[in-house]
């Protein structure tokens, strides 16, 4: 019906049009008949290609690279098709400072190609597979060396050619420019492939993050500081259930992220989520291996959110209740601890999980402590637990083989809290043990205003006297054989 409708309305301007057609003819007049502009149709036929990274951008892209030799990058580019066809193409790519030329002579610019000896490609020509749109990647790796300055922009100038088979490209799209802005380089803390790496363990009630950019090394200006744990958010279970309850002010840090976390993370060092009982019954060691899943999902949406680099586990304040809620035990397990941590390295493979000795996070060393996935791996300790942060009391009975698998340079033997009112600061031969053996060194609640002045003027101790930023001084001189060198330090603001 509605059909019929269409063809009713419009046949009859269509048989006028025709008419008009007809007698049309009869006029003397003659019409010019030019042949018709095809240069802006693709025909469907061809197989016309192009350049583009890996968010497909096309023709050129800018990206941020910071100053000083040795600084480096890559750009991932991939041959990509309109079609596909039955032969297999092959496209060259090659270093041409005539497209950067070009590109200057177009615009205006000046712009200064990035040395041809900078660069490597992962391979000299892109391969399209018959019947595919698009090819295997090519990487574009780039290194600075000491004629780039840093505020000043370089260009990589790549132009592709077909070498072989059905594919084209068109003039616009045969050339990719790569801009590296280089930027100022606000320094790191990689102090070496074997150095001790520092983590400190914060407590976000009282201290801004950003004084881990306060400690630097007087000689090779690197960052003391390797880590920071936020401490802490909590385990609670209550009437909603079980879940991650995130303390106001881990909460006020993770929503501004790139004020107070995003300038550590960009100087290398790694930020971790401090994970906490909350006098509930769910605590680390007391979850059923289905609920354990469950918060490891929990912990792994937090850390996806705000970009964080793993999760700290602390096994204290729990509160046991006589008749365990569903989905937990009656009881700690050491166990149950262990499938914890277990589940959230499994879930999140590419962050660390760091262990505090203490509760039931201590002697993994049953059977109950290995669990195997479902491809049949069976993890034991070594495969779930990146670093162990021993308690500041425990350091002298500690045996490795109590985590079976976790090498001694990943264990924090000797810590060191900072916030006592009597701190029993580190003693030179530890930190020698912690250079040379264990290589991870934990310092919980440095705090540059703590009211009784031990930051800079007022030495407390029980063993000796001494500042916090004597006790760090000696740190730096043992670990790495520089003195410490503190700069501006930052009241919490929030």
């Amino acid at each position: 019906m509605k059909t019929y409708e269409i063809i009713k309305r419009n046949i009859m301007p269509l048989l006028l049009l025709a008419t008009v057609g007809v007698f049309g003819s009869c006029s003397q007049t003659e019409i010019d008949m030019l042949p018709a502009d095809n240069s802006g149709i693709i025909s469907t036929v061809i197989q016309k290609g192009w350049l583009a990274d890996g968010n497909a951008i096309r023709k050129q892209l800018t990206t941020e690279v910071r100053e000083g030799v040795g600084s480096s990058g890559s750009v991932t580019l991939y041959l990509n098709a309109t079609k596909q066809a039955e032969a297999a193409s092959e496209v060259s790519l090659t270093y041409d400072t005539d497209l950067l030329d070009a590109y200057n002579e177009m615009t205006g610019n000046a712009y200064e190609a990035l040395p041809q000896e900078a660069l490597q490609l992962s391979g000299q020509t892109f391969s399209l597979e018959a019947g595919s749109q698009r090819s295997e990647s090519v990487t574009v790796s780039y290194t600075l060396t000491a004629e780039q300055s840093a505020d000043q922009t370089y260009v990589i100038p790549l132009r592709a050619e077909v070498v072989s088979g059905p594919l084209e490209l068109n003039a616009e799209d045969a050339g990719y420019l790569i801009f590296l802005q280089v930027v100022e380089n606000p320094g790191d803390c990689n102090k070496g492939a074997d150095a001790a790496k520092v983590f400190y363990v914060m407590e976000t009630n009282d201290v801004n993050p950003l004084n881990m950019l306060s400690f630097r090394l007087a000689d090779s200006r690197k960052y003391l500081f390797d880590a920071v744990v936020l401490f802490s958010d909590n385990i609670v279970l209550d009437h909603t259930g079980l879940h991650a309850l995130v303390n106001d002010n881990v909460r006020y840090l993770l929503n501004n992220r790139e004020k107070y976390l995003a300038p550590l993370q960009e100087r290398g060092m790694k930020v971790y989520l401090g994970m906490t009982p909350y006098h509930t019954h769910a605590g680390l060691s007391t979850m059923l291996p289905a609920t354990a899943d469950y918060f490891a999902r929990q912990l792994k949406i937090i850390c996806d959110t705000y970009s964080l680099d793993g999760v700290f586990f602390d096994d204290e304040y729990t509160s046991l209740e006589d008749t365990p809620p569903t989905g937990f035990l009656g009881a700690y397990s050491k166990e149950a601890a262990a499938y914890l941590l277990y589940a959230t390295k499994r879930i999140m493979p590419e962050r660390d999980v760091i262990a505090y000795q203490l509760g039931m996070i201590r002697q993994f060393t049953t059977e109950g402590c290995k669990f195997e996935d479902e491809t049949g791996k069976v993890w034991g300790p070594g495969d779930y637990i990146d670093y162990i942060m021993v308690d500041y009391s425990d350091g002298d009975d500690f045996n490795p083989a109590n985590f079976p698998g976790v090498p001694e340079n990943r264990v924090g033997r000797w810590s060191t809290n900072f916030g006592s009112t009597s701190p029993s600061w580190p003693l030179v031969e530890r930190l020698e043990q912690t250079r040379d053996t264990y290589k991870t060194l934990f310092l919980f609640s440095i705090d540059p205003y703590r009211s009784n002045g031990s930051f800079n003027t007022t030495p407390i101790g029980n063993r000796e006297q001494l500042t916090q930023v004597q006790a760090l001084n000696r740190v730096c001189e043992t670990l790495y054989g520089e003195s410490l060198e503190v700069g501006d330090t930052y009241r919490k603001d929030w």
